[in-house]
């Protein structure tokens, strides 16, 4: 079993986008569960990692916060 890492996640919803990060084993994971999330490889400049880490989610545990909200709108 490959070691889960933390990948940068946007999800733009049109007027605004949020970020957070996801731990999982690969960006492909991630697109395939979430396919809504942008899996970005550099943080812009704007962006406080500090911030954004305080935003972490399990690729394997139920969507909780934003992410729950962002699922539940595929419905």
């Amino acid at each position: 079993m490959r070691t889960k890492k933390d990948f940068l996640v946007s999800y733009d919803f049109g007027k605004a986008g949020l970020w957070g990060l996801i731990r999982a084993r690969s960006a492909d994971e991630i697109a395939t569960k979430y396919p809504e999330l942008e899996i970005v490889k550099e943080a812009p400049p704007f962006l406080d990692m500090a911030a954004a880490a305080h935003v972490t989610f399990d690729i394997d545990a139920e969507p909780e916060g934003w992410l729950a909200e962002m699922v539940k709108e595929r419905k």
